[in-house]
């Protein structure tokens, strides 16, 4: 059925983030997302910008902003919970898609009778039979029971939500089953909203809302408060969190900023991320072919390849700074530790003849050897080396020749680049 809107409705309504706003949830939501590092959506464009909002973030506040106050606060949040995938419902599917419990852990934390609608179980222990097991019920557990579960291949995730539902409610806190879980953009947004536009069809019907995605809601919002879509400007849109998910919502969307930079990163979200589905295949096309040529060059080249034929796959470097004290170039890094799970270092050997240090790779490295790599050169704001058993330590901002001019302008004293510049001089600080 076509919604009964009138337009400009809301026009001075005020909006539903004035007076609810579950900030705790969307705090842990963001720092989630955050995190999740090389996991969240735009970060794949470039890591530079770090002040980059977490979307979660923007789209709550968009939300919180469009959807208006009924007049019920605890039903009012109820509903902004559910448009955010924060409540019961939307994290039980987060955390089917997440796995997030094995057949072994529902076992132990439900009561059901019949756990065999949804699980086949395989003997592991002398002791057990078949028959045994068609009595057992859960809570159960499968070590003691000496049986192991998986799940029957004809389980959807439909039906593994009837029993995540209780199965996560045995977690105390939010922060708790939120960590259980994906985020809610990682979810398949059809399937884990399912439930929720007859919920806000509902709680909206006296302003003749009736929406079943995102996009619906957020025009019909938009046509009560604005009499059109809503649109959402960004003059200086940084790393482009604020446009793209308010265009994700179904907003209009104008982003601009001095910073070119922010300018490619907010182009790159919508007409690349943004794209379509089709749009996306041709632009994945196009790498693919320039990423190939790319490396059949540089492999006929060898750049990259030892005499052995091995590919490098990552390169180490620092910055080198020449210690007053002595005239060594010293290397500068917080830590030596290259790896923490594979216990490898990098330890420095004096070179007297140069007077600097050679860098070298230590793999397998023994307890106190990652113990001592833990400390660098660089400690609390200074340049700190050990060399023929005595320790010399400079400030930082005495290498850099730091001051402060007539007018109050702090400065150093560092030889400015030229164009041409693509290595340090000698006399280089």
């Amino acid at each position: 059925m076509n919604p009964v809107l009138n337009s400009l409705a809301l026009q001075n309504a005020p909006a539903l983030i004035e007076s609810v706003f579950p900030a705790q949830k969307v705090s842990f939501e963001a720092q989630k997302e955050r995190k999740a590092n090389l996991g969240q959506t735009l970060t794949g464009l470039g890591s530079y910008w770090k002040g980059r909002k977490p979307l979660i973030l923007a789209r709550a506040i968009v939300l919180g902003s469009l959807l208006p106050p009924t007049g019920d606060a605890e039903a009012d949040l109820e509903i902004f919970e559910k448009l955010m995938a924060f409540d019961d419902e939307g994290l039980a599917r987060r955390a089917v898609a997440a796995n997030a419990f094995s057949a072994k852990d529902i076992a132990a934390r439900i009561e059901l009778q019949d756990p065999w609608e949804y699980f086949k179980a395989k003997i592991c222990s002398s002791g057990v039979t078949g028959g045994d097991i068609r009595w057992m019920s859960f809570p159960l557990d499968c070590d003691e029971e000496g049986i192991t579960l998986r799940w029957k291949r004809e389980v959807t995730d439909d039906d593994k939500l009837i029993l995540y539902r209780p199965a996560l409610a045995t977690v105390a806190t939010y922060e708790a089953k939120a960590a259980l879980c994906k985020r809610p953009e990682e979810v398949d947004q059809d399937w884990l909203y399912a439930p929720v536009w007859p919920a806000v069809n509902r709680h909206y019907a006296a302003l003749g809302i009736d929406a079943h995605s995102f996009p619906e809601l957020v025009e019909q919002l938009g046509i009560l408060r604005y009499g059109h879509r809503p649109r959402v400007g960004d003059t200086f849109c940084g790393g482009g969190s604020i446009p793209f998910e308010a265009a994700r919502l179904g907003c209009d969307v104008y982003a601009s900023d001095l910073n070119p930079i922010a300018c490619m990163l907010t182009w790159g979200a919508l007409n690349i991320i943004g794209a379509s589905p089709e749009r996306r295949a041709e632009i994945e096309k196009a790498q693919r072919e320039v990423a190939e040529a790319v490396d059949a060059e540089m492999t006929q080249l060898g750049i990259e390849h030892d005499e052995y034929g091995n590919r490098a796959k990552a390169y180490l470097y620092c910055l080198e700074a020449r210690c007053p004290e002595t005239g060594w170039r010293v290397s500068m890094s917080p830590s030596w530790i290259i790896s923490k799970t594979r216990n490898v270092i990098a330890r420095l050997k004096p070179d007297p003849k140069n007077q600097c240090f050679e860098i070298e790779v230590v793999t397998g490295a023994s307890a106190a050897e990652m113990k001592a790599a833990e400390k660098g050169t660089v400690q609390d704001g200074a340049l700190v080396y050990e060399l023929d058993g005595k320790t010399h330590r400079t400030p930082i901002k005495t290498l850099r020749g730091d001051y402060r001019d007539v007018e109050g302008n702090t400065g150093n004293r560092l030889r400015r680049w030229e164009k041409h510049d693509f290595q340090p001089r000698h006399d280089d600080i």
